[in-house]
């Protein structure tokens, strides 16, 4: 018995020091715990981390009848697709799906539900125990704002430390708030106002009771309650969520009846998958919303980065949908581009109307691979080519009256070098390399005649033509002085960049097309953009752009300069394969690179200015082509563009100033008619030009001079026994050290100084025997030139006598 007792009293005694122990040991936890939690940091800017995990930013766009639209498919985010929901604009239902499952004593507890917490405890011990979960609302708004989900206790404490001061800093409806827009709820949507407009198409405020428990459903295991991928699952869970809702008395009973019999209908398959690529805009806006934010607001270029994909701002662009999906799916189809020889050349195109808002954009050919890609409209550099003689040449020479339509230049190089092989280097060559001699303004833009863009360039001034276009026009990428490693250094301001588009570094086919603007809105000149405001998440205006329109040339100006480039897309001008002209006023210019590299179009209507590149991104020859590749997408793209305008909204003239007059004038000397000029051998030289009033030509034609002409052919200065008839040829000299072809050559006159002979030698001007020793006036490359001497030439003084002329001798 007493053995019985002595092991019984041993027993109590292990368990007492068992206890004991167990005691000792909790008291220490405890207290290490309990310092531990003293420790925590609970302050938690809840502000911040809020929108450090990114609002969504929206893109608007106008539709048919003006009013803004949002492009859904064109959102802006980073790691977070986010758009706000405002707590007033939630439903109460709504809210209450959530907070029936999730917490139901939400408004009872002050960040911590012990029940809650013990029920999770209970399950954490014994799986079979029933439990919704120990964290609270305000406990799960802590994890989606610091993401630190680590399973610890250590972890644990700090949440719940972090959830009961944030009670303390925060009323329940801003708790709320905040939770409905963290909160994942699958298919990449965060936030309740972005999954009811990815699964029902609809915004937060409209969701149903069915349909608000069906988003509720999904927090719980978002991949095994996604209404997408287990729509069964989800359906379970959403009737469990509104059973839950009728026994806490949140829905009545026909409430939830209702609810039940509702089939929320998933919206799916009319929406493009979260994280589609971005069109050609959406790029190009995002590159211009960056360097604004930089350069207005200071910022760099991370934090407009950042702030752009997630500060929830509101951009109301410039894109017509219509014209971009049609410029898109153009530039798909392979079979909508000239062949080059050279292999698949590339191609981008931009539209814009008549003030620099951008309406569609391409930046390459083909299915655009990834988001902000090098994008060849806006991006590439290349050599403009002659598109660049209107904006630098002729509309400022035609503006300060430098020029008119009809002032008549000589189609001869500027430039004749003798190389050390004993050739000569002409310079400027034209394309086709041919000149063509006394050739007006008019003319010259129609054939695209380089020397004279170089001739109007130096009445007009390299340095007036390079400031109007870097500070009026816009044209960034120019260089005024740039010292180079070999001592030498690159400049624009110089003949061939401002004449001939040969720039050091290019141009963008962005901000070439923006130049054409100021023709048809009456010389205004607007910078380029892609938005017109954005504001930020508060709804306060952050950016404005309306294009920065300026004065760049006056109205008339920009009139006369249209009706030239009009004769550019006619029969006879480097563009005459546009077949546009059937559907609406259009002018525009070619442009080739030195290397035939790049081709270029710019062209205008009445509402619309467009710009198109042909050619490869590694500087290829792209080989020949009867008609502008570039010319021929242009004519192609704006064709259909025009149908897409209403027919209410479009012009099919250009406005005129009223103070461009017509007036007749002779081509070959620019000025007003006079008898002569219907005498010259190729026809009537009459034309009819536009001028500004005050600068028509008054002063009569002095350049053609009548003579005789041989019924056999020839000039006849002297006698001549056939039949002869009055002809008028232009007088202008030339002279040159080597021979050049030159089509008007053959009509050339020139004064011959007495008593010296013509020339009868084959293929000759009469006068070219009186050209020195290496002295040449240019060809037209014919057999008999029009201006040969007659065959029957009796000279009518007496013949050359030396002696005659010999002076007298002078005495010693």
């Amino acid at each position: 018995m007493n053995k019985n007792k002595r092991k019984k009293h041993i027993f109590l005694k292990i368990l007492l020091a068992v206890f004991l122990i167990i005691i000792f040991t909790s008291a220490i936890l405890f207290v290490n715990l309990y310092d531990y939690y003293r420790s925590i940091d609970a302050n938690l800017d809840t502000d911040t981390l809020f929108y450090s995990h990114g609002l969504t930013t929206k893109i608007y766009v106008k539709n048919k009848v003006g009013a803004a639209v949002e492009l859904e498919s064109q959102r802006l985010y980073g790691l977070e697709n986010r758009i706000f929901a405002d707590i007033d604009t939630i439903p109460e239902h709504v809210k209450n799906a959530f907070i029936a499952i999730e917490d139901h004593r939400f408004y009872e507890h002050n960040g911590v539900d012990i029940y809650r917490t013990g029920g999770a405890v209970l399950s954490f011990i014994s799986p079979s125990a029933q439990g919704y979960g120990g964290s609270t609302i305000t406990q799960q708004l802590v994890k989606n704002l610091t993401g630190d989900s680590e399973v610890t206790v250590k972890r644990k404490l700090t949440e719940i430390k972090r959830a009961t001061e944030l009670e303390k800093k925060k009323s329940k409806s801003e708790i709320l708030e905040m939770y409905l827009n963290t909160v994942y709820l699958s298919q990449g949507c965060y936030g309740i106002e972005t999954a009811a407009e990815k699964y029902f198409e609809k915004k937060a405020s409209e969701l149903t009771i069915a349909e608000g428990a069906s988003l509720a459903a999904i927090i719980q295991y978002p991949t095994r309650y996604d209404p997408i991928a287990s729509p069964e699952n989800n359906n379970r869970r959403k009737n469990i969520i509104l059973a839950r809702m009728n026994e806490l008395g949140l829905l009545s009973d026909d409430e939830y009846h209702s609810a039940l019999a509702e089939k929320p209908e998933l919206k799916i398959t009319q929406q493009k998958s979260v994280g589609s690529k971005n069109s050609w805009f959406t790029d190009s806006l995002i590159e211009e919303l960056i360097k604004d934010l930089c350069n207005q607001k200071d910022m760099s270029r991370k934090a407009a980065s950042a702030l752009i994909y997630g500060g929830g701002l509101t951009v109301y662009t410039t894109m017509n949908v219509e014209m971009q999906e049609y410029l898109e799916n153009y530039y798909l189809n392979s079979g909508n581009f000239p062949k080059s020889t050279s292999g698949e050349a590339q191609s981008s195109a931009v539209i814009m109307d008549k003030n620099g808002a951008v309406l569609a954009i391409v930046g390459g050919r083909g299915e655009k691979s990834s988001d902000r890609i090098f994008n060849l409209a806006t991006q590439m550099l290349r050599s403009p080519g002659s598109v660049i003689k209107p904006v630098s040449v002729y509309a400022p020479a035609i503006d300060r009256k430098l020029i008119t339509w009809a002032t008549v230049f000589d189609d001869i190089p500027t430039k004749i070098t003798k190389l050390s092989n004993g050739n000569y280097s002409l310079w400027p060559k034209n394309n086709p390399r041919i000149y063509s001699g006394l050739t007006t303004v008019n003319q010259a833009i129609k054939s695209s005649t380089n020397t004279v863009a170089v001739n109007v360039l130096e009445k007009l001034g390299k340095e007036n033509s390079f400031m109007f276009l870097r500070d009026t026009i816009g044209i960034s990428t120019l260089v005024e002085k740039e010292n180079k490693t070999d001592g030498g250094y690159l400049s624009d301001i110089a003949e061939a960049p401002l004449a001939l588009g040969a720039l050091s570094r290019g141009a963008s086919l962005l901000e070439m097309t923006a130049a054409y603007t100021m023709f048809p809105s009456s010389g205004i000149c607007s910078s380029p953009h892609f938005y017109t405001e954005v504001y930020d998440k508060d709804g306060k205006l952050l950016l404005s752009n309306d294009g920065s329109g300026r004065k760049a040339i006056s109205a008339e100006s920009a009139e006369v300069m249209t009706e030239m480039m009009k004769n550019v897309v006619s029969s006879g001008g480097t563009a005459s394969c546009i077949t546009l002209g059937r559907k609406t006023a259009v002018a525009g210019k070619t442009g080739t690179s030195n290397a035939n590299t790049d081709r270029w179009f710019i062209g205008y209507t009445p509402d619309l200015v467009c710009g198109v590149w042909y050619g490869f991104k590694d500087a290829r020859d792209v080989g020949y082509f009867k008609a502008n590749p570039a010319a021929q997408i242009f004519d192609a793209v704006m064709g259909g563009v025009f149908d897409i305008i209403p027919s209410s909204e479009r012009h099919t003239e250009f406005s005129k100033s009223g103070n461009v007059v017509t007036c007749l004038y002779c081509k070959d000397s620019g000025l007003a008619p006079s008898k002569s000029c219907i005498l010259d051998p190729r026809g009537h030289r009459i034309e009819s030009g536009y001028f500004i009033k005050g600068t028509e030509p008054k002063e009569k034609c002095n350049t053609h001079k009548e003579v005789k002409i041989c019924s056999s052919g020839g000039v006849s200065l002297g006698e001549c026994d056939e039949k002869t008839s009055v002809k008028a040829l232009i007088k202008v000299l030339r002279s040159f050290p080597c021979q050049i072809k030159i089509t008007d050559s053959q009509y050339v006159y020139r004064d011959m100084p007495p008593l010296s002979e013509p020339s009868f030698e084959g293929g000759k001007a009469y006068f070219e025997s009186i050209l020195g020793e290496g002295e040449y006036c240019g060809t037209s490359g014919v057999a008999n030139p029009y201006n040969r001497a007659c065959p029957h030439y009796r000279c009518e003084y007496e013949p050359y006598d030396e002696k005659i002329y010999l002076p007298p001798e002078e005495d010693e």
